[in-house]
């Protein structure tokens, strides 16, 4: 029971975040909000799927990569400030809120640790494995999308020169 209440305040805290990744004007403060997406689900994996692995690679992989590319994108392109000056939400306040909600999961990890379920462990041998075999062609392609990103950005800040 305490799973579902756990995993049901997750999905409704990454559905806001992601919903505040679109919304906001400014593309820093909306890649906040993608920064704090991405430690909801990592804690998702970890609190409720028993999947330590899959959570270190969500941190590694996405918040440690990924959203510093989309940062270094984004300063390339040199978006500013979104068109409007109106904001939906204030930086202080967003932050302010991120800090309470991760500060709460945390609070609830740790008084409800013993009841969660252990999923079988993983080996990432075994993640590797399906990840080179079966999944290869599916890997590639994330790949050439991520160079293509990367390719339009620089074309597009050399139309502004």
């Amino acid at each position: 029971m305490v799973t579902v209440a756990v995993a049901g305040l997750l999905g409704v805290l990454i559905l806001l975040t992601a919903i505040g990744v679109v919304l906001i004007k400014n593309p820093v403060y909306s890649a906040l909000a993608f920064l704090a997406n991405l430690c909801l689900t990592a804690i998702l994996y970890l609190a409720v799927l028993s999947a330590p692995f899959v959570a270190v690679v969500q941190v590694i992989v996405y918040m440690g990569a990924i959203l510093v590319f989309i940062l270094f994108v984004i300063m390339l392109v040199d978006l500013g400030r979104g068109e409007s000056t109106e904001r939906l939400f204030s930086p202080r306040l967003l932050f302010a809120l991120a800090v309470v909600i991760v500060f709460a999961l945390q609070m609830l990890m740790l008084k409800y640790s013993a009841y969660m379920p252990l999923a079988k462990y993983v080996h990432a041998k075994d993640i590797a494995e399906l990840l080179f075999t079966k999944y290869a062609l599916l890997f590639e392609l994330v790949s050439v999308l991520i160079f293509a990103a990367a390719v339009g950005a620089v074309a597009l800040t050399k139309k502004r020169m």
